[in-house]
Protein backbone atom coordinates (compact mmCIF):
# COMPACT_ATOMS: atom_id res chain seq x y z
CA UNK A 1 0.00 0.00 0.00
CA UNK A 2 1.49 3.26 -0.99
CA UNK A 3 1.38 5.74 1.87
CA UNK A 4 4.33 8.12 1.09
CA UNK A 5 2.03 10.51 -0.77
CA UNK A 6 -0.55 10.89 2.07
CA UNK A 7 1.67 11.66 4.46
CA UNK A 8 3.47 13.79 2.16
CA UNK A 9 0.42 16.11 1.89
CA UNK A 10 -0.25 16.02 5.38
CA UNK A 11 3.57 16.99 6.40
CA UNK A 12 3.20 20.02 4.08
CA UNK A 13 0.09 21.62 5.30
CA UNK A 14 0.52 21.01 8.62
CA UNK A 15 4.20 22.68 8.24
CA UNK A 16 2.56 25.44 6.56
CA UNK A 17 -0.20 26.14 8.86
CA UNK A 18 2.39 25.65 12.12
CA UNK A 19 4.94 28.55 10.43
CA UNK A 20 1.58 30.98 10.30
CA UNK A 21 1.07 30.43 13.91
CA UNK A 22 1.97 33.43 16.52
CA UNK A 23 3.81 31.29 18.95
CA UNK A 24 6.64 30.88 16.79
CA UNK A 25 8.21 33.88 18.48
CA UNK A 26 8.04 33.34 22.37
CA UNK A 27 9.34 34.78 25.31
CA UNK A 28 11.61 32.76 27.72
CA UNK A 29 9.69 30.68 30.32
CA UNK A 30 9.86 31.63 34.23
CA UNK A 31 12.74 29.56 36.20
CA UNK A 32 10.04 27.27 38.14
CA UNK A 33 8.79 26.03 34.41
CA UNK A 34 12.40 25.55 33.10
CA UNK A 35 13.42 23.41 35.57
CA UNK A 36 9.92 21.93 35.23
CA UNK A 37 10.91 21.04 31.75
CA UNK A 38 14.34 19.69 32.33
CA UNK A 39 13.20 17.34 35.03
CA UNK A 40 11.00 15.81 32.12
CA UNK A 41 13.02 15.58 29.51
CA UNK A 42 15.71 14.23 31.61
CA UNK A 43 13.80 10.38 31.56
CA UNK A 44 13.61 10.23 27.58
CA UNK A 45 17.65 11.06 27.55
CA UNK A 46 18.33 8.27 30.57
CA UNK A 47 17.98 5.41 28.20
CA UNK A 48 17.77 6.92 24.58
CA UNK A 49 19.80 3.91 22.64
CA UNK A 50 19.59 4.78 19.33
CA UNK A 51 22.81 6.98 19.80
CA UNK A 52 25.41 3.87 19.44
CA UNK A 53 28.53 6.32 19.97
CA UNK A 54 29.01 7.28 23.81
CA UNK A 55 29.57 10.83 22.85
CA UNK A 56 27.31 11.30 20.34
CA UNK A 57 24.88 9.97 23.56
CA UNK A 58 26.16 12.81 25.74
CA UNK A 59 26.04 15.11 22.97
CA UNK A 60 22.23 14.44 21.84
CA UNK A 61 21.00 15.03 26.46
CA UNK A 62 22.47 18.38 26.27
CA UNK A 63 20.84 19.64 23.24
CA UNK A 64 17.73 17.77 24.18
CA UNK A 65 17.55 19.90 27.89
CA UNK A 66 18.35 23.47 25.92
CA UNK A 67 15.55 22.63 23.38
CA UNK A 68 12.84 21.79 25.67
CA UNK A 69 13.82 25.11 28.19
CA UNK A 70 11.01 26.86 26.34
CA UNK A 71 7.45 26.46 25.27
CA UNK A 72 6.40 26.90 22.09
CA UNK A 73 6.47 26.31 18.82
CA UNK A 74 10.40 26.07 17.02
CA UNK A 75 11.04 25.79 13.32
CA UNK A 76 14.87 24.89 11.55
CA UNK A 77 16.27 23.76 9.23
CA UNK A 78 18.08 20.28 10.31
CA UNK A 79 20.48 19.66 7.10
CA UNK A 80 21.68 21.05 3.96
CA UNK A 81 24.34 18.69 1.50
CA UNK A 82 25.55 18.63 -1.75
CA UNK A 83 27.85 16.36 -3.01
CA UNK A 84 29.24 16.13 -6.83
CA UNK A 85 31.09 12.44 -7.65
CA UNK A 86 32.67 11.46 -10.82
CA UNK A 87 33.20 7.56 -11.84
CA UNK A 88 36.51 6.36 -12.55
CA UNK A 89 35.70 3.61 -14.56
CA UNK A 90 34.93 3.56 -18.21
CA UNK A 91 32.05 1.24 -17.77
CA UNK A 92 30.36 3.36 -15.66
CA UNK A 93 28.31 6.46 -16.42
CA UNK A 94 30.16 10.09 -16.09
CA UNK A 95 29.07 11.63 -12.87
CA UNK A 96 26.51 11.59 -9.67
CA UNK A 97 25.17 14.54 -8.11
CA UNK A 98 23.20 14.41 -4.84
CA UNK A 99 21.17 17.56 -3.26
CA UNK A 100 19.30 16.97 0.21
CA UNK A 101 17.74 19.73 2.86
CA UNK A 102 15.79 18.62 5.55
CA UNK A 103 13.38 21.27 8.07
CA UNK A 104 11.23 20.62 10.86
CA UNK A 105 9.05 22.23 13.61
CA UNK A 106 8.37 20.94 16.82
CA UNK A 107 6.33 22.33 19.62
CA UNK A 108 5.60 21.72 23.03
CA UNK A 109 2.75 22.19 25.63
CA UNK A 110 2.79 20.29 28.57
CA UNK A 111 3.35 16.79 28.63
CA UNK A 112 1.81 17.07 24.82
CA UNK A 113 4.84 17.36 22.35
CA UNK A 114 4.75 17.46 18.46
CA UNK A 115 7.08 17.23 15.51
CA UNK A 116 6.39 18.31 11.69
CA UNK A 117 9.37 17.22 9.07
CA UNK A 118 10.34 17.09 5.64
CA UNK A 119 13.29 16.49 3.44
CA UNK A 120 13.83 16.99 -0.11
CA UNK A 121 16.18 14.77 -2.18
CA UNK A 122 17.89 15.73 -5.59
CA UNK A 123 19.57 13.13 -7.82
CA UNK A 124 21.65 13.40 -10.87
CA UNK A 125 23.62 11.10 -13.12
CA UNK A 126 25.33 11.87 -16.64
CA UNK A 127 26.84 9.57 -18.98
CA UNK A 128 24.88 6.59 -19.94
CA UNK A 129 22.53 5.92 -18.90
CA UNK A 130 21.39 9.59 -17.43
CA UNK A 131 18.68 11.24 -15.52
CA UNK A 132 17.68 13.33 -12.60
CA UNK A 133 15.20 13.47 -10.16
CA UNK A 134 13.96 15.38 -7.33
CA UNK A 135 11.81 14.00 -4.26
CA UNK A 136 10.03 15.04 -1.11
CA UNK A 137 9.22 12.75 1.69
CA UNK A 138 8.33 12.98 5.47
CA UNK A 139 10.60 12.45 8.14
CA UNK A 140 9.44 12.82 11.31
CA UNK A 141 5.62 13.70 12.04
CA UNK A 142 4.11 12.64 15.33
CA UNK A 143 1.93 13.53 18.63
CA UNK A 144 3.50 12.99 21.89
CA UNK A 145 2.03 12.82 25.02
CA UNK A 146 4.80 12.08 27.94
CA UNK A 147 4.94 11.94 31.72
CA UNK A 148 8.73 10.80 33.35
CA UNK A 149 8.46 6.89 33.34
CA UNK A 150 6.06 6.89 29.91
CA UNK A 151 6.23 8.12 26.49
CA UNK A 152 3.17 7.16 23.69
CA UNK A 153 3.98 8.55 20.34
CA UNK A 154 1.74 8.51 17.01
CA UNK A 155 3.03 9.23 13.97
CA UNK A 156 6.05 8.98 11.56
CA UNK A 157 9.10 8.44 13.82
CA UNK A 158 12.75 6.83 13.92
CA UNK A 159 12.56 3.52 15.17
CA UNK A 160 16.19 2.49 15.15
CA UNK A 161 17.05 -0.85 17.26
CA UNK A 162 20.41 -2.33 17.99
CA UNK A 163 23.53 -1.34 19.04
CA UNK A 164 26.33 -2.07 16.47
CA UNK A 165 27.03 0.62 14.14
CA UNK A 166 26.93 -0.64 10.69
CA UNK A 167 24.75 -3.50 10.13
CA UNK A 168 22.49 -4.48 13.49
CA UNK A 169 20.28 -7.44 13.05
CA UNK A 170 18.05 -6.34 15.57
CA UNK A 171 16.84 -3.20 13.32
CA UNK A 172 13.74 -4.73 11.81
CA UNK A 173 11.27 -2.41 11.66
CA UNK A 174 13.02 0.85 10.49
CA UNK A 175 12.66 2.41 6.93
CA UNK A 176 16.23 1.56 4.54
CA UNK A 177 17.30 3.85 2.25
CA UNK A 178 19.00 2.16 -0.46
CA UNK A 179 19.00 5.73 -2.48
CA UNK A 180 22.51 5.76 -2.67
CA UNK A 181 23.93 2.23 -1.63
CA UNK A 182 26.46 2.40 0.94
CA UNK A 183 27.63 5.82 0.71
CA UNK A 184 26.59 6.55 3.87
CA UNK A 185 26.54 5.71 7.25
CA UNK A 186 23.64 4.07 8.65
CA UNK A 187 21.36 6.63 10.46
CA UNK A 188 21.92 8.48 6.87
CA UNK A 189 20.39 4.91 5.49
CA UNK A 190 17.30 5.16 7.40
CA UNK A 191 14.11 6.83 7.06
CA UNK A 192 11.77 7.39 9.62
CA UNK A 193 8.34 4.98 9.69
CA UNK A 194 4.56 5.08 10.73
CA UNK A 195 4.55 3.77 13.81
CA UNK A 196 2.63 3.75 17.05
CA UNK A 197 5.05 3.43 19.65
CA UNK A 198 5.37 2.87 23.32
CA UNK A 199 7.88 3.84 25.76
CA UNK A 200 7.83 2.96 29.44
CA UNK A 201 10.77 3.35 32.06
CA UNK A 202 11.22 1.16 34.67
CA UNK A 203 14.08 1.98 36.83
CA UNK A 204 17.05 0.58 35.03
CA UNK A 205 14.99 -1.16 32.52
CA UNK A 206 12.95 0.15 29.06
CA UNK A 207 10.01 -1.16 27.36
CA UNK A 208 9.37 -0.31 23.48
CA UNK A 209 6.76 -1.46 21.78
CA UNK A 210 6.01 -0.62 18.53
CA UNK A 211 3.15 -1.63 15.28
CA UNK A 212 3.55 -0.16 12.10
CA UNK A 213 -0.09 0.32 11.21
CA UNK A 214 1.00 0.84 7.38
CA UNK A 215 3.80 -0.72 5.50
CA UNK A 216 6.05 1.67 3.60
CA UNK A 217 8.81 -0.04 1.97
CA UNK A 218 12.73 0.97 1.42
CA UNK A 219 13.45 4.22 -0.61
CA UNK A 220 15.17 3.03 -3.91
CA UNK A 221 16.82 5.37 -6.55
CA UNK A 222 16.09 5.06 -9.90
CA UNK A 223 15.81 2.18 -12.44
CA UNK A 224 18.42 4.14 -14.40
CA UNK A 225 20.77 4.62 -11.22
CA UNK A 226 24.16 2.73 -10.83
CA UNK A 227 23.26 2.13 -7.37
CA UNK A 228 19.48 0.64 -7.80
CA UNK A 229 19.65 -3.41 -7.05
CA UNK A 230 18.73 -4.43 -10.26
CA UNK A 231 20.68 -4.16 -13.33
CA UNK A 232 18.60 -4.93 -16.19
CA UNK A 233 20.61 -4.34 -18.44
CA UNK A 234 23.09 -6.78 -18.06
CA UNK A 235 20.67 -9.08 -15.81
CA UNK A 236 21.97 -8.76 -13.02
CA UNK A 237 20.51 -8.68 -9.44
CA UNK A 238 21.99 -7.67 -6.24
CA UNK A 239 22.75 -10.56 -4.33
CA UNK A 240 22.42 -13.20 -6.64
CA UNK A 241 24.73 -12.59 -9.66
CA UNK A 242 23.81 -12.53 -13.46
CA UNK A 243 20.95 -14.84 -14.08
CA UNK A 244 21.42 -17.69 -16.92
CA UNK A 245 19.41 -15.99 -19.49
CA UNK A 246 18.51 -17.19 -23.00
CA UNK A 247 19.19 -15.24 -26.31
CA UNK A 248 16.82 -12.66 -26.92
CA UNK A 249 15.40 -12.76 -22.81
CA UNK A 250 16.08 -9.54 -20.67
CA UNK A 251 15.40 -8.27 -17.14
CA UNK A 252 11.73 -6.07 -16.50
CA UNK A 253 10.78 -4.74 -13.24
CA UNK A 254 7.54 -5.24 -12.42
CA UNK A 255 4.93 -5.02 -9.47
CA UNK A 256 5.67 -4.16 -5.90
CA UNK A 257 4.14 -5.84 -3.42
CA UNK A 258 3.95 -3.54 -0.72
CA UNK A 259 0.19 -3.47 1.00
CA UNK A 260 -0.61 -4.46 4.37
CA UNK A 261 1.30 -3.57 7.15
CA UNK A 262 4.43 -3.18 8.70
CA UNK A 263 4.68 -5.74 11.31
CA UNK A 264 5.58 -4.67 15.05
CA UNK A 265 7.76 -5.84 17.72
CA UNK A 266 8.99 -5.32 21.54
CA UNK A 267 12.22 -4.73 23.07
CA UNK A 268 12.99 -4.66 26.46
CA UNK A 269 16.53 -3.15 27.81
CA UNK A 270 18.74 -3.30 30.55
CA UNK A 271 20.94 0.21 31.35
CA UNK A 272 23.29 -0.09 34.90
CA UNK A 273 25.44 -2.18 36.66
CA UNK A 274 28.54 -4.36 34.93
CA UNK A 275 26.64 -4.56 31.57
CA UNK A 276 23.70 -3.58 29.39
CA UNK A 277 21.43 -6.39 27.99
CA UNK A 278 18.14 -6.03 25.81
CA UNK A 279 15.76 -9.06 24.68
CA UNK A 280 13.44 -8.18 21.51
CA UNK A 281 10.38 -10.35 19.55
CA UNK A 282 9.35 -9.14 16.66
CA UNK A 283 7.29 -9.44 13.83
CA UNK A 284 9.19 -7.75 10.97
CA UNK A 285 8.55 -7.14 7.15
CA UNK A 286 11.76 -6.77 5.13
CA UNK A 287 12.28 -3.51 4.72
CA UNK A 288 14.44 -4.39 1.52
CA UNK A 289 13.18 -5.68 -1.27
CA UNK A 290 13.69 -9.19 -2.47
CA UNK A 291 13.03 -9.87 -6.31
CA UNK A 292 10.84 -13.03 -7.16
CA UNK A 293 12.01 -14.08 -10.70
CA UNK A 294 8.82 -15.27 -12.99
CA UNK A 295 10.25 -16.93 -15.82
CA UNK A 296 8.74 -15.79 -19.72
CA UNK A 297 9.51 -14.43 -22.70
CA UNK A 298 11.14 -12.23 -23.86
CA UNK A 299 10.97 -10.67 -19.95
CA UNK A 300 11.98 -11.92 -17.33
CA UNK A 301 9.78 -10.36 -14.80
CA UNK A 302 11.10 -9.60 -11.13
CA UNK A 303 8.29 -8.42 -8.17
CA UNK A 304 9.68 -6.85 -5.50
CA UNK A 305 8.28 -8.49 -2.38
CA UNK A 306 8.59 -7.93 1.00
CA UNK A 307 8.01 -11.19 3.24
CA UNK A 308 6.75 -11.31 7.02
CA UNK A 309 9.24 -12.81 9.49
CA UNK A 310 9.55 -13.63 12.97
CA UNK A 311 12.98 -12.06 15.11
CA UNK A 312 13.64 -13.09 17.81
CA UNK A 313 16.77 -10.86 19.09
CA UNK A 314 19.39 -10.88 22.04
CA UNK A 315 21.87 -7.58 22.38
CA UNK A 316 24.68 -6.82 25.14
CA UNK A 317 27.31 -3.84 25.70
CA UNK A 318 29.73 -3.60 28.62
CA UNK A 319 32.55 -1.43 29.11
CA UNK A 320 35.66 -3.63 29.59
CA UNK A 321 39.59 -2.91 29.07
CA UNK A 322 39.18 1.04 27.87
CA UNK A 323 36.58 -0.04 25.28
CA UNK A 324 32.93 -0.53 24.68
CA UNK A 325 32.14 -4.30 23.28
CA UNK A 326 28.81 -4.54 21.75
CA UNK A 327 27.48 -8.28 20.37
CA UNK A 328 23.89 -8.61 18.73
CA UNK A 329 22.57 -11.81 17.66
CA UNK A 330 19.01 -13.18 15.64
CA UNK A 331 17.06 -15.84 14.45
CA UNK A 332 14.43 -15.01 11.35
CA UNK A 333 12.34 -17.88 11.06
CA UNK A 334 11.71 -16.71 6.98
CA UNK A 335 14.75 -15.57 4.81
CA UNK A 336 13.78 -15.17 1.64
CA UNK A 337 15.73 -17.50 -1.18
CA UNK A 338 15.76 -18.51 -5.12
CA UNK A 339 16.61 -21.57 -6.49
CA UNK A 340 18.76 -22.33 -9.20
CA UNK A 341 17.27 -23.21 -12.86
CA UNK A 342 14.07 -22.67 -11.83
CA UNK A 343 14.19 -19.74 -10.45
CA UNK A 344 11.36 -21.06 -7.77
CA UNK A 345 11.07 -18.71 -3.97
CA UNK A 346 10.87 -19.59 -1.15
CA UNK A 347 12.01 -18.75 2.58
CA UNK A 348 14.14 -20.38 5.39
CA UNK A 349 15.22 -19.57 8.92
CA UNK A 350 18.44 -17.70 9.54
CA UNK A 351 20.59 -16.75 12.61
CA UNK A 352 22.51 -13.05 12.44
CA UNK A 353 25.38 -12.83 14.59
CA UNK A 354 27.26 -9.49 14.84
CA UNK A 355 30.24 -8.74 17.45
CA UNK A 356 31.45 -5.33 17.39
CA UNK A 357 34.28 -2.49 19.80
CA UNK A 358 34.91 0.83 19.69
CA UNK A 359 37.58 2.23 21.58
CA UNK A 360 39.98 5.42 21.56
CA UNK A 361 43.77 4.66 21.51
CA UNK A 362 46.35 6.92 22.25
CA UNK A 363 45.44 10.38 22.97
CA UNK A 364 41.40 10.33 22.25
CA UNK A 365 41.24 11.77 19.01
CA UNK A 366 41.09 8.94 17.07
CA UNK A 367 38.29 6.18 17.56
CA UNK A 368 38.28 2.96 16.08
CA UNK A 369 35.46 0.87 15.42
CA UNK A 370 35.71 -2.88 14.13
CA UNK A 371 33.04 -5.48 14.08
CA UNK A 372 32.89 -9.28 13.44
CA UNK A 373 29.25 -10.43 11.64
CA UNK A 374 28.39 -13.79 10.46
CA UNK A 375 25.13 -15.29 8.45
CA UNK A 376 23.94 -18.29 7.80
CA UNK A 377 20.62 -19.83 6.10
CA UNK A 378 19.45 -23.05 7.19
CA UNK A 379 18.48 -25.00 3.88
CA UNK A 380 19.08 -28.28 3.28
CA UNK A 381 18.54 -27.25 -0.79
CA UNK A 382 20.09 -25.49 -3.09
CA UNK A 383 20.10 -21.37 -3.44
CA UNK A 384 21.23 -19.02 -5.80
CA UNK A 385 21.61 -16.84 -2.89
CA UNK A 386 24.83 -16.90 -0.33
CA UNK A 387 23.37 -19.09 2.38
CA UNK A 388 26.73 -18.33 4.45
CA UNK A 389 29.28 -15.36 4.54
CA UNK A 390 30.99 -13.76 7.09
CA UNK A 391 32.66 -10.24 6.86
CA UNK A 392 34.91 -7.78 9.04
CA UNK A 393 34.04 -3.89 8.80
CA UNK A 394 34.61 -0.94 10.54
CA UNK A 395 36.08 2.68 10.65
CA UNK A 396 38.82 4.71 11.47
CA UNK A 397 38.58 8.45 12.51
CA UNK A 398 40.76 10.71 13.92
CA UNK A 399 40.89 15.16 14.03
CA UNK A 400 43.50 16.77 13.71
CA UNK A 401 44.57 20.79 13.72
CA UNK A 402 43.05 21.83 16.68
CA UNK A 403 39.75 19.84 15.40
CA UNK A 404 39.16 21.52 12.40
CA UNK A 405 40.06 18.70 10.10
CA UNK A 406 39.23 15.19 10.29
CA UNK A 407 40.35 11.70 8.28
CA UNK A 408 38.25 8.56 8.59
CA UNK A 409 38.07 5.36 6.86
CA UNK A 410 35.23 3.55 6.43
CA UNK A 411 36.06 -0.44 5.22
CA UNK A 412 33.87 -3.65 4.33
CA UNK A 413 36.24 -6.78 3.86
CA UNK A 414 34.63 -10.67 3.24
CA UNK A 415 36.32 -13.48 4.90
CA UNK A 416 34.47 -16.06 3.21
CA UNK A 417 34.74 -14.08 -0.51
CA UNK A 418 36.63 -11.39 -1.89
CA UNK A 419 34.45 -8.33 -1.06
CA UNK A 420 35.96 -5.24 -0.10
CA UNK A 421 34.86 -1.72 0.24
CA UNK A 422 36.59 1.32 1.58
CA UNK A 423 36.22 4.57 2.22
CA UNK A 424 39.10 6.98 2.57
CA UNK A 425 37.27 10.90 3.77
CA UNK A 426 38.88 14.26 4.50
CA UNK A 427 36.98 16.64 6.27
CA UNK A 428 37.18 20.44 6.96
CA UNK A 429 35.77 21.48 9.97
CA UNK A 430 37.18 24.84 10.48
CA UNK A 431 33.55 27.13 10.03
CA UNK A 432 30.89 26.17 12.58
CA UNK A 433 27.91 24.16 11.60
CA UNK A 434 29.64 23.54 8.13
CA UNK A 435 31.54 20.47 6.39
CA UNK A 436 33.70 20.43 3.67
CA UNK A 437 35.02 16.81 2.55
CA UNK A 438 36.56 14.87 -0.73
CA UNK A 439 35.89 11.33 -0.39
CA UNK A 440 36.23 8.22 -2.43
CA UNK A 441 34.31 4.77 -2.77
CA UNK A 442 36.44 2.05 -3.89
CA UNK A 443 34.59 -1.22 -4.26
CA UNK A 444 36.37 -4.93 -5.84
CA UNK A 445 34.74 -8.18 -4.96
CA UNK A 446 33.27 -11.39 -6.21
CA UNK A 447 30.25 -11.33 -8.19
CA UNK A 448 27.90 -12.33 -5.79
CA UNK A 449 28.67 -9.91 -3.35
CA UNK A 450 27.79 -6.03 -3.10
CA UNK A 451 31.01 -4.98 -4.09
CA UNK A 452 31.26 -7.25 -6.78
CA UNK A 453 28.13 -5.89 -8.23
CA UNK A 454 29.33 -2.49 -8.03
CA UNK A 455 32.90 -3.20 -9.03
CA UNK A 456 33.05 -0.82 -12.21
CA UNK A 457 31.67 2.39 -10.14
CA UNK A 458 34.19 4.04 -8.01
CA UNK A 459 33.69 7.07 -7.48
CA UNK A 460 35.89 10.19 -6.35
CA UNK A 461 32.78 12.81 -4.85
CA UNK A 462 33.26 16.32 -3.21
CA UNK A 463 30.99 17.94 -0.84
CA UNK A 464 29.30 20.30 1.44
CA UNK A 465 26.76 19.74 4.07
CA UNK A 466 25.85 22.07 6.97
CA UNK A 467 24.15 20.97 10.53
CA UNK A 468 22.14 23.44 12.30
Amino acid sequence: MKIQQPLLNASLAALFLTALMPTVAFAAKDQADVAADAASVSTDDMLDEEAPAPKAKAKAKKKSKSKTAKQGVSLKIDMLRAELGGFTENAAPDSDTYLNGAVSMKGQSGALEYGLGLRFDGHAQTGTPDYSRGKLDYTENYLRWRNPDLRITLGTQNLLWGRVDEIPPVDRLSRADLSRFVLDRLPDRRRAVPAVRLESFQGDFKIDAAWLPAFDPAVLPDARSVWHPVDTANGRILGLGTLALLPGMSLALGREDDHGSGGGGIRVTHTGGSFDYGLSLQRARQSVPYYQVALGFPSVTLTAVHPYSWVLGGELEAQLAGATWRLEATWSSDMPVTAPTTYAYRTEPATDLVMGVEFFPGDGETRVTLQLAGHKTHTDSAALDRTEFYSLNGELERTFVQGRWRGNLRFFNGLDQHDVYLNPKLTYLGIDQHEFFVAAHLFSGAEQTLSGFHKDHDMISVGWQAKF
